[in-house]
């Protein structure tokens, strides 16, 4: 999703596609921010109407991501090795476009 969609277009996505995150992208299409369902959670919880804000006060700004490279493991040591560990992450090219999203859930559906 682009960084200049509306709110209201970020949370639809979130909600129609049950994925609890969505990567924020420029016009190229590299990753510039994250936003997932704790970040909506939490600006709710301060008392802000997530709707007068914009996708760039809601998202983290400097993602932990994954290249396309990877192996399957070594995303998820990354998610594992926070201190509270990710649930999804980005995945990007070497240009930092986004090619994709991983989710913990897939990894462990994958028996790792």
């Amino acid at each position: 999703m682009k960084v200049t969609a509306s709110v209201q277009e970020m949370f639809s996505e979130i909600t129609a596609k049950h994925t609890g995150a969505v990567s924020i992208v420029d016009d190229a299409g590299k990753l510039v921010g994250l936003v997932t369902d704790y970040d909506i959670r939490r600006a709710v919880g301060e008392g802000q109407n997530i709707f007068k804000m914009t996708i760039r006060e809601i998202m983290n700004p400097n993602p932990i991501r994954v290249n396309v490279d990877e192996k399957a493991i070594q995303a998820l040591k990354i998610m594992e090795e926070r201190e509270k560990p990710l649930a999804v992450l980005p995945v990007v090219d070497s240009g930092a476009i986004v090619r994709g999203m991983i989710h913990l859930h897939d990894l462990i559906d994958k028996g790792l």
